[in-house]
């Protein structure tokens, strides 16, 4: 903790779990290309897509011959169908402290079910309240190594990513980045590239290198969603994943520089 910032903090303490008016995700359903001012959890904000028409702009970056029939990926190999549109940003005016779970380490269905329609979640200028802050462990990812956390078999399957504004490590903004994916774009680009061995009859396998320094570029926050983890010095972030669906990777844009390892926790 940071002498001195806790007060700046407790003041937006919540003691509710994540809540968040349906209405807002109805009207980004309604004009995804535009962001839209709310209130989560009693806390104004702002929400965008991060990659809207997410169905088309994958159609047109891999071509009618790869992405020719969406209910065959589904059908018969069983890969998890797109989400029309992509990747949830949610800016807190305010630090906002948030509660997503408690001892029970199960995830509030608000969030659950901005994920069925988004796939990921970013919450920037929020943070876990104290009593569960410090729970689960840190990491950093292999560069461009996209696998999942968990298997559907496994009764906590989310992810949740945080960066803590208390930690003296973590107050600072961080030098690399989370990418997410759908199974389906890990599916469709491990093709392009070749990497048919990798490929079974079910699909891909939960574990793949993918893109590479220059390939992964123009397709950040369009074809893959980036959290970045750049806001500024005590700044808290949080990213949640459904890893029945998605895969992610980090990306370091200085492989000198990997940055500290981000917090991880497994929710239900």
């Amino acid at each position: 903790m940071i002498p001195g910032k806790e007060s700046l903090y407790s003041e937006k303490k919540k003691d509710a779990k994540f809540d968040c008016d349906p209405d807002i995700a109805r009207r980004l359903l309604k004009n995804p290309s535009a962001s839209v001012e709310g209130e989560i959890s009693g806390s104004a904000c702002k929400i965008n897509i991060v990659s809207p028409c997410y169905v088309e702009l994958i159609s047109q970056h891999y071509g009618e011959q790869l992405l020719h029939d969406l209910n065959y990926y589904h059908d018969q190999l069983k890969i998890p169908i797109l989400f029309s549109h992509f990747g949830l940003c949610i800016d807190f005016f305010e630090p906002t402290e948030l509660h997503l779970h408690g001892e029970d380490m199960v995830l509030p269905d608000a969030i659950k079910a901005l994920l069925k329609n988004f796939g990921a979640v970013i919450l920037r200028n929020a943070y876990l309240d104290s009593s569960v802050r410090d729970m689960g462990h840190r990491n950093r990812f292999p560069q461009l190594n996209f696998h999942v956390d968990r298997i559907p078999s496994q009764v906590s399957y989310y992810s949740v990513y945080t960066r803590n504004p208390f930690d003296e490590e973590q107050r600072q903004p961080r030098t690399s980045s989370t990418l997410f994916i759908p199974m389906l774009v890990a599916y469709l680009q491990a093709l392009s590239e070749g990497k048919t061995s990798l490929l079974s009859d079910e699909g891909l396998i939960n574990n793949v290198m993918l893109f590479d320094e220059d390939s992964v570029k123009p397709v950040l926050n369009t074809v893959a969603v980036e959290h970045a983890w750049n806001q500024p010095v005590g700044t808290g972030e949080i990213s949640i994943i459904n890893n029945c669906n998605m895969m992610h990777a980090s990306y370091y844009p200085n492989p000198y520089n990997k940055g500290y390892r981000i917090g991880v926790r497994y929710l239900a």
